[in-house]
């Protein structure tokens, strides 16, 4: 059978400081021992990465069964009661976004403007009229210790990849997991020019007729910016070590959309591995935008559950709407993953953006 893959599409926005996810999964239909045998009708789902500085933003739906029983897909759930505790905090109430940026997402959007933090533990809780209470626990992981990347153009495989040497430091004190993604985020280019101290927009006709008029002031000129569409492609990413994870899950030529590491071969240690990203989407007329290389760590949870989608061929990013197969996550009376993270990135420009 052949896998399907699909772009991946976060549900939220990305800060420029901590890039922060919270996804939707999704799930494809290759080579899965897993199947919607295990699934019960009418359950609540939790499907969310909860990321240290970013703000709250949960999707929570609900699974039915359609055609012949044998397939699963989500219905949005917006009667539920949610609160969301952070340690030694009072509890916060989270509400459905009906915000057209999430109104194609197959799950609601539950949000609150708080912000999640570093090294702090958060449960989550659903109070349905009919399907009960469920709840779920998370613990955001401290940064990681990322020291240095080095990137360098290369061939992998016959294939033009960016060769990126990674070297972060482990802790002594505990052990640690990490994945290793890299993400094209498209942008939008934005032109504009500074005139008498106030910034005037040259992307429109207003803007234009100003700037005509004033285009030969000293000091006045067109500058740019981009602005995040919250759309992004994942990159395939490959891998020659042998302690990584993924050497346990596929053939290391094969490519992974996640790179996993566990820290018992090098805990307490500096660690430096290699990563080869393909080129293939770094350079797109179409889609202008930035390559996001990222380090995370990840609880012991949310690991577990990527890992799954990996060995599986799926992708933890988006959901088809016609299949549901799933690992077992940490939701209590209901389905999903409940997971924190932290993470350093690097970003790269490689598309012209004029």
């Amino acid at each position: 059978m052949k896998c399907l893959t699909a772009p991946y599409y976060l549900t939220k926005s990305i800060r420029k400081s901590a890039w922060a996810a919270v996804l939707i999964v999704l799930l494809a239909s290759c080579k899965k021992n897993f199947s919607s045998d295990q699934f019960e009708d009418d359950k609540l789902v939790i499907l969310a990465e909860i990321t240290a500085g970013d703000s709250v933003k949960i999707p929570i739906g609900k699974t039915i069964k359609v055609e012949n029983g044998s397939l699963i897909r989500f219905e949005k759930v917006n009667d539920a009661s949610v609160t969301l505790t952070e340690a030694n905090s009072p509890s916060w109430v989270l509400t459905p976004n009906y915000s057209p940026q999430y109104a194609t997402n197959p799950t609601s959007v539950f949000t609150n403007k708080k912000h999640f933090k570093v090294n702090t533990t958060y449960k989550i809780e659903i109070n349905h009229p009919t399907l009960g209470i469920v709840k779920a626990t998370a613990v955001i992981p401290n940064y990681p210790k990322l020291i240095n990347v080095d990137t360098s153009s290369a061939q992998f495989n016959d294939k033009d990849v960016l060769a990126a040497n990674i070297t972060w430091k482990d802790s002594l004190d505990k052990e640690e997991f990490y994945v290793i993604e890299a993400l094209k985020e498209m942008v939008r280019v934005n032109h504009f020019f500074i005139y008498q101290n106030k910034r005037y927009s040259y992307d429109t006709q207003q803007g234009k007729d100003l700037y005509a008029q004033v285009k030969n002031t000293p000091g006045i000129r067109i500058l740019s910016d981009t602005t995040g569409l919250n759309k992004f492609t994942r990159l395939n990413l490959y891998t020659n070590d042998n302690n990584s994870e993924n050497a346990r899950i596929d053939k290391l030529t094969n490519p992974f959309r996640r790179i996993f590491f566990i820290d018992q071969s090098f805990n307490g240690n500096y660690y430096t591995t290699t990563v080869f990203i393909d080129k293939q989407f770094f350079v797109d007329p179409t889609q202008k935008g930035r390559v996001r290389l990222q380090l995370k760590s990840v609880g012991r949870e949310l690991y577990n559950y990527l890992k799954l989608y990996e060995k599986y061929k799926t992708d933890f990013g988006s959901v088809p709407t016609n299949q549901l197969v799933s690992p077992t996550g940490n939701v209590q009376n209901g389905l999903g993953i409940f997971g924190g993270s932290a993470k350093r990135e690097k970003i790269y420009y490689f598309d012209v953006l004029l």
